[in-house]
């Protein structure tokens, strides 16, 4: 996940000692970046829009005119609930309605 944002249903994970003092070695290896273990999800949820025949890509990707759009969400009723939002935003902005593309929601399972 590319985004910088932290949804409100993720869980920090518990870690024993060692595998926080490996998450603090990967971090000082990275240099200016602090890592955030969270649970596993059973599956997240991207909202993107199509580009081309058989070819999608992350809203925030496509819209980047578009503002803190995000692209993926850890439930499915949030990312129903943007699709449609942004659907209504693309379809009452007279600059938008022209670049308008279909929007699908795809479940990604790890």
């Amino acid at each position: 996940m590319r985004e910088g944002i932290l949804d409100k249903n993720m869980k920090l994970a518990r870690l024993r000692d060692e595998e926080l003092e490996a998450l603090q070695e990967l971090e000082r290896r990275l240099g200016d970046i602090c890592l955030i273990a969270v649970e596993k999800t059973e599956a997240f949820y991207v909202l993107e829009a199509k580009v081309g025949p058989n070819t999608w890509k992350p809203v925030a990707e496509v819209y980047t005119e578009i503002e803190g759009l995000r692209s993926y969400y850890f439930d499915e009723d949030s990312a129903r609930l943007s699709k449609g939002a942004l659907k209504s935003l693309l379809a009452s902005t007279d600059s938008l309605k022209r670049i308008k593309r279909p929007i699908r929601i795809r479940k990604i399972k790890e």
